[in-house]
């Protein structure tokens, strides 16, 4: 195979982000998308495909006064789906002549490069600026630019990312620079910072995908315990890179429906992969029939482009990360960062990236085709301050419930 179940690197640990408080800020923000958060244990009784979305009871989001990112509630239609998109932006003519100048700008990202390179090639064809990136994932990313800090030199101009605590460690460290994005206007207030050194780009929810001709009927699963029962042992799959990504996803379960739902999942020996591509590339070639926490985005596509998979969101609720972008304070090329922020924030990118099969944060752009509003979902709200406070034992859960590197 062209890959390793567990693969073994040299972690950088992220002391940084102990430092940094969250939760509130996520909670807060997820609720203002139109999702419902959830801590309840009770499984429910039916779940919500990817064509058809019955709309479960709204629950409110925990509260808390202790925001880090100081936000407050607001608008619940964020997210949801409106009529069309802002006007697009008309750069001013100075920012242009002085990104082209410049030439190029350098990306770390943790968005799927399919995604990616669609939303690149666009603007280097109207701007004729070459757009370089770095991709791996959150943990990878975060790691990156907190290591090139040490440095004293961080190479990125621009960074997105599925991790808020994250940015808000870089954020303290004097790392990101405020901009208010014209194209940004209609995402909600309490998905940003409130100085506007980082807005949400995206959210990313963890689903069930199973391949179509293996898993039929009533052997389909509809609810995370279903992945319990015998009849799927070595038949499931998941990611999570020996960096810990991945981990978030399971620990938001476990924190809802308890460690034991996890120990069930590991006692049918589930197949263990880096990356949410590598889930669905095994599930298309029928290598493993269920894979849990996969990324909807990625298990949208593999519907769309008519492989033999499906996917699910349990009605009790679905693990969500946001992602979020911010310009580099010390940008070596500021000006062509600026424009490519608009360009990503803008109708152009987040149509892109809609039409790529991810949720928008922005509130006049509609879910992607065939999926169901996030109003629809149960959103189980990652608590970022917990898991970064409590990482380390975490992790040490996960290697002793499913065994390999996590990032210890």
């Amino acid at each position: 195979m062209a890959w390793a179940e567990y693969p073994e690197r040299r972690i950088l640990r992220r002391r940084d982000l102990l430092k940094a408080s969250g939760a509130a800020a996520v909670a807060l923000a997820l609720a203002a998308c139109g999702g419902s958060s959830a801590s309840s244990t009770s499984a429910a009784t039916a779940g919500v495909s990817a064509t058809t979305a019955p709309k479960p009871a709204v629950t409110t989001a925990p509260s808390s006064t202790t925001a880090a990112a100081s936000v407050t509630t607001g608008s619940a239609s964020a997210t949801t789906g409106g009529a069309g998109a802002t006007t697009a932006f008309n750069p001013p003519a100075d920012l242009v002549d002085k990104a082209k100048k410049e030439g190029k700008v350098q990306l770390y990202t943790s968005l799927d490069t399919q995604i990616v390179d669609a939303i690149i090639k666009p603007f280097k064809d109207k701007y004729g600026i070459d757009v370089q990136y770095y991709r791996a994932g959150s943990a990878g990313v975060t790691q990156k630019v907190l290591a090139e800090a040490d440095a004293g030199k961080v190479q990125s101009d621009i960074v997105d990312a599925s991790d808020v605590a994250a940015f808000l460690a870089m954020k303290q460290r004097g790392l990101l620079k405020p901009y208010d994005s014209p194209a940004t206007k209609t995402v909600a207030a309490n998905l940003r910072d409130p100085d506007n050194t980082w807005v949400a780009d995206r959210l990313t929810q963890g689903v069930i995908q199973y391949n179509t001709k293996a898993i039929t009927g009533g052997d389909v699963p509809k609810h995370w315990k279903d992945l319990t029962d015998p009849k799927y042992s070595g038949k499931l799959i998941f990611f999570s890179a020996s960096t810990g990504d991945g981990a978030p996803r399971l620990y938001t379960l476990a924190k809802n429906f308890g460690y034991d739902l996890l120990k069930g999942f590991a006692a049918n020996k589930p197949l263990r992969v880096d990356t949410p591509q590598l889930v669905t590339q095994t599930l298309e070639n029928g290598e493993r029939s269920v894979g849990f926490l996969q990324n909807d985005n990625i298990a949208w596509r593999s519907k769309q482009d008519k492989k033999p998979t499906d996917y699910f969101f349990p009605d009790e609720g679905v693990p969500t990360e946001l992602g979020a972008v911010g310009l580099m304070k010390d940008a070596a090329h500021p000006n062509a960062a600026t424009l490519f922020y608009e360009w990503w924030m803008g109708n152009e990118g987040q149509k892109i990236l809609v039409d790529g099969g991810k949720y928008s944060s922005r509130s006049d752009l509609a879910p992607p085709t065939g999926s169901p509003p996030l109003s629809d979902l149960k959103l189980l709200i990652h608590d970022y301050a917990d898991y970064q406070a409590h990482r380390a034992d975490i992790l040490g859960q996960m290697t002793t419930i499913f065994g390999g590197e996590w990032g210890v």
